[in-house]
């Protein structure tokens, strides 16, 4: 069995690339193919997962695949520490991104570029449809094609072929480099059992379970309370991962009008008191503003009046803010949904790439 394991973002289309991938292995006669997501919160942006499974045999199994041939990253901001564990011995990466990775188990390739050439947008999920077909030996190219005649809309046909096509030129090309390869398959024998997660050297060790066991006696509800119950603001899931852009405060040019603290849908903006804060996100920082890119102040300049405030007298009030403190951001748990930026009237607040603000 050849399975594919789809990491993307809400919106990205990694359920149609998983779902399109399947049609595609199972056109020819005698060839089966399984696809189902893997939704945590439906929203835009959020992670979800993906998975294809292809085999000459109906599949009966319908789990999640923990360890893949292939794994696909539609979003490079997903690739983080311990992507190995998910590949199969002889498994590939492939990353919509333009770095450069010293893991020859990781192809890197342009699927924004590549989509935004013939569609004008980056929908990279097509993209890898092509990659596929020029590394995976039960993917043939048209069978890709015929998949996207068969489920995708007329009008999306052929700007879609021509994704493809494009994108297995373009492996294709590294593949005679030698810097793409197929991954090399282990044979079994029939019956025997199939190397599982806790087999590989790789894989992390699971904690052993405890089965629970009837109690003579009730629980002493102190001693429930504080074995079961968190402290108030204990942090037990970081949101940031749907984050692929940023806000960005510019000291310079915020006013501290509080209206990014009061439409966060999130409380992730927030008040400080602290005059030497020095956080990127923060605009209590006297230096901050030369850390980060800053948006033109031209727009607060035309406005003649702010909130009924002369521009003298809202020069001053932003120097108090810088006096008294400020306002930052918390980046645990800031999406990168924007209404701050959006509420903002004097442009302070600027949407910066994942990527470019890691790099910083």
């Amino acid at each position: 069995m050849i399975e594919v394991l789809w990491h993307g973002r809400g919106g990205q289309g990694a359920f149609t690339a998983a779902r399109l991938l399947g049609a595609a292995a199972s056109m020819a006669d005698g060839r089966h193919a399984l696809a189902f997501p893997s939704f945590g919160p439906e929203r835009r942006g959020a992670p979800m997962r993906a998975f294809t499974k292809m085999d000459d045999v109906p599949i009966g199994d319908r789990s999640a695949v923990a360890q893949a041939d292939y794994v696909v990253y539609l979003d490079d901001t997903l690739l983080g520490d311990g992507w190995e564990r998910e590949l199969k011995p002889g498994g590939l990466v492939l990353a919509n991104s333009t770095r450069t990775f010293d893991d020859p188990r990781i192809v890197a390739l342009d699927a924004d570029g590549i989509s935004t050439a013939v569609l004008g947008r980056p929908i990279p999920n097509t993209v890898f449809l092509g990659a596929l077909a020029a590394l995976c030996d039960r993917v043939e190219l048209a069978d890709v094609e015929e998949a996207v005649r068969q489920y995708m809309p007329a009008k999306l046909h052929a700007k879609n072929i021509e994704i493809v096509q494009a994108a297995r030129e373009a492996v294709s090309r590294r593949d005679e480099g030698g810097s793409a390869r197929r991954p090399e398959r282990v044979e079994q024998a029939e019956g025997s059992p199939v190397a599982s997660a806790e087999n590989t050297a790789t894989a992390p060790q699971r904690p052993a379970s405890r089965i629970p066991t009837l109690r003579s006696g009730a629980l002493d509800p102190a001693d429930f309370a504080h074995s079961t119950c968190f402290e108030g603001g204990y942090l037990t899931v970081k949101n940031a991962g749907w984050r692929n852009i940023r806000p960005v405060i510019d000291a310079a040019a915020c006013t501290g009008c509080l209206q990014c603290y009061l439409y966060c849908p999130d409380g992730a903006v927030y008040k400080t008191n602290r005059s030497d804060a020095v956080s990127e996100g923060s605009c209590g920082a006297s230096d901050c503003s030369g850390s980060f890119p800053k948006r033109a102040s031209a727009r607060e300049e035309s406005l003649e009046l702010q909130d009924g405030v002369p521009h003298e007298a809202a020069a001053s009030g932003r120097s108090a803010v810088r006096q008294n403190g400020g306002i930052e951001i918390d980046y645990d748990f800031c999406k990168g949904c924007g209404v701050c930026a959006n509420a903002c009237r004097f442009g302070a607040i600027t949407m910066t790439p994942e990527s470019e603000a890691d790099a910083r």
